[in-house]
């Protein structure tokens, strides 16, 4: 793998998704993991995981851990640059045209017809969390018959931080980490 494919990879995934870092998830899925294996399967749940504790958006740190995995400092540049060059361009081009098409009937369509697509997306990414945390086997498996299981201490957490943010609306999502993380340790040790 050369540096430019490392940049086109995380390019186009920047420049198919729509709707944040949560709705990159599958796509980065699919290239980093099933395209081109960079990382495996376990190994990129635990990316995924650790770029939303850190500062910064999600896509952009990781695209940077996983360039500095496959190419060194270099690859962490030009994964990064991957993420952001289109976006901003994107964000600008967007910033542009919609202050002169706001309230159109045009503008108003598409952003309705967007909605869906957006939830779609990042529904796929909540069966990609349930796959590597709360079921022993892909979700997948349930659908064709095969081999399934549920991790208790994973489904357990995730009940967990539901009945807390029922209970607790505005609850800040760093007290959700912390309890999750508390429960995490208390379970599976």
């Amino acid at each position: 793998m050369n540096l430019l494919t490392l940049f086109l990879v995380f390019a186009k995934t920047a420049l198919l998704t729509f709707g944040g870092g949560y709705a990159m998830v599958p796509l980065f899925q699919n290239e980093i993991v099933f395209r081109h294996a960079y990382l495996s399967a376990a190994d990129f749940a635990n990316l995924v995981a650790l770029a939303q504790v850190t500062p910064g958006p999600i896509g952009f740190n990781a695209a940077t851990y996983v360039g500095m995995v496959r190419e060194g400092f270099a690859g962490a540049i030009v994964a990064s640059l991957g993420v952001a060059v289109p976006t901003f361009v994107i964000a600008l081009a967007a910033a542009i045209g919609l202050r002169r098409m706001r309230g159109t009937e045009w503008m108003t369509q598409l952003m309705r017809g967007l909605r869906p697509c957006v939830v779609g997306i990042i529904a796929a990414a909540v069966v990609f969390f349930a796959d590597t945390s709360v079921f022993t086997a892909p979700f997948a498996n349930l659908l064709a018959g095969r081999d399934f299981g549920i991790c208790w201490q994973g489904a357990v957490i995730f009940a967990a931080v539901i009945v807390v943010h029922r209970l607790w609306k505005g609850l800040n999502p760093l007290w959700s980490l912390a309890l999750s993380a508390l429960l995490g340790w208390s379970l599976f040790i």
